[in-house]
């Protein structure tokens, strides 16, 4: 992938720590030889293996769910609804690929298995696709709200089924064209970090300045309601529009908690590499980035509860069936 954050030794990390040797011939490379370290970044590696294994079949298991809720069920397929589908469509591909490469990679890294380049650089390539769809996907959610709110009388007509596939589809394609001519064309690996750095701000501008004038017409439409006597198909119409943007931002919140530890560490890394502490804090900054797909169809579940009840009918012939054999 074009990797925004590229350097010349990792494209996620600071230079010098463990995961950013470029021979990756060892399990650790510390500035100083201190064996209790060492032990912690082993301990470190175990606890992480673990958690991705059991989040990615959680991540994946759940993912799945919500888009065979959306496509199944006619009470979920609104607007707001088919672009979360997608959402999970993208958080299903941590769960089949980010994460168990991230397992196979910290798993050889702690066996101690040499050569582990390729490895990383799979991880990293697919840490920074899904991010960067994510993000894409997120930006499409933010604008379908913002005509609901905003520009309620033209919504009908600009966001429709087609005009959603089109987004998404153009969310994937630019995605994937960024991913290959990235590793293709090295020579211009330069030019393509920046056109993903701007693409990651503009998203971002977006979606906060879009935030903003949603929070402004929220209020307002709480102030009509309140001194307003509103027809009753009006004032539902109110109500499920400020139910979908609270899932939006919970969503948004969501995310930028996860990915801000990741975050930190780009923008503050230095230009001397760190080992020690930063080698056992590492890890665990991908897997918060990683855990977000799995965060995110935890609260689609608690915020509506058609989507809760589906998934969990799902669940119920196994548990019934589990009671039958006890």
């Amino acid at each position: 992938m074009a990797n925004f954050t590229r350097n010349d030794t990792d494209d996620f990390v600071p230079s010098g720590s463990i995961e950013s040797q470029s021979t990756c011939l060892d399990r650790f490379h510390y500035g100083i030889d201190n064996g209790e370290l060492t032990s912690l970044t082993e301990v470190s590696y175990v606890f992480v293996i673990i958690v991705n294994s059991i989040a990615c079949f959680c991540t994946t298991t759940l993912n799945v769910l919500v888009i065979v809720a959306v496509k199944r069920s006619p009470r979920l397929q609104s607007n707001t609804n088919i672009l979360l589908a997608s959402l999970a469509g993208t958080d299903l591909l941590c769960g089949v690929a980010v994460q168990p490469s991230f397992v196979v990679w910290k798993a050889f890294q702690l066996s101690g298995i040499p050569n582990n380049c390729l490895l990383r650089e799979i991880q990293n390539n697919l840490l920074g696709y899904q991010s960067l769809l994510s993000l894409l996907h997120l930006s499409l959610v933010t604008g379908e709200r913002l005509l609901a709110i905003k520009y309620t009388m033209r919504y009908p007509t600009l966001v429709t089924v087609k005009n959603i596939r089109l987004g998404v589809i153009t969310a994937w394609v630019l995605s994937t064209l960024i991913n290959i001519l990235g590793d293709v064309l090295t020579s211009l690996k330069l030019y393509f970090s920046t056109l993903v750095a701007f693409i990651l701000m503009s998203c971002i501008i977006f979606i906060v300045f879009s935030y903003a004038i949603l929070f402004g017409e929220i209020r307002r439409h709480q102030k009509v309601i309140k001194t307003q006597q509103l027809p009753q198909g009006e004032m539902d119409r109110h109500v499920k529009n400020y139910k979908a943007f609270k899932t939006t931002v919970y969503i948004v919140i969501a995310i930028l908690f996860s990915f801000l530890p990741m975050a930190i560490v780009l923008l503050f890394r230095p230009k001397k590499g760190y080992g020690g502490f930063y080698d056992v804090l590492l890890p665990w900054f991908r897997t918060f980035a990683m855990l977000n797909s799995l965060l995110n169809p935890l609260i689609y579940c608690w915020r509506q509860k058609e989507m809760r009840d589906y998934i969990m009918a799902k669940f119920s012939p196994t548990i019934n069936s589990q009671n039958v054999i006890c």
